[in-house]
């Protein structure tokens, strides 16, 4: 299946319930990031690239939904599609993944939803992963900077613009969902 434009939602602490409603009803097809694809009724896929996630939530992800990940173990133990980009070598965050996933469908168009990529204002919306899941780190958080301009350098035959509230990922740039959705 091919789409022109795609919103990749993530779990940034900026993501809000209404904005999700509000992307919900354009119709154009969702990509989830983590826990961001409970925000929505029916998103197009969820993206989640490592294997803890899906030890930890992956019971809960409805069958309906198209379920992906960069993890090989992922893959055979929770029956989830493998998506993997950039070659087994390349660094990626679930975020990045989401994006390219997001490409690969035929998007000319990518908007960006909870990529605050900062923990100024907390690491989620959803608050804090317990148990063996990693939270976001001032670390992290500069690593997938990184990884998130590799991604805009490798697609920069793709408009991606980044309508998340408040965001430190200024690679791509910045559109207010409001200028999006009329």
């Amino acid at each position: 299946m091919q789409f022109e434009s795609v919103f990749c939602v993530a779990s940034g602490p900026s993501l809000t319930k209404a904005d999700c409603e509000r992307v919900e009803a354009t119709g154009l097809p969702v990509v989830a990031v983590n826990n961001a694809y409970g925000m929505f009724r029916q998103p197009y896929a969820l993206f989640a690239g490592d294997l803890a996630w899906w030890e930890a939530y992956g019971a809960a992800v409805p069958a309906n939904i198209r379920r992906c990940t960069a993890s090989r173990a992922a893959t055979f133990r929770y029956d989830v599609e493998y998506q993997r980009f950039g070659g087994p070598d390349v660094r990626f965050n679930s975020g990045s993944m989401a994006i390219q996933f997001a490409e690969s469908l035929g998007a000319k168009t990518i908007y960006l939803l909870g990529y605050d990529c900062s923990v100024k204002e907390g690491v989620h919306f959803h608050g804090r992963h317990g148990g063996r899941l990693r939270n976001p780190t001032d670390v992290s958080v500069a690593k997938w900077q990184k990884e998130f301009a590799d991604v805009h350098a490798q697609l920069a035959h793709v408009e991606i613009f980044n309508c998340s509230r408040r965001t430190e990922l200024t690679c791509f740039p910045l559109k207010s969902l409001e200028k999006v959705i009329v």
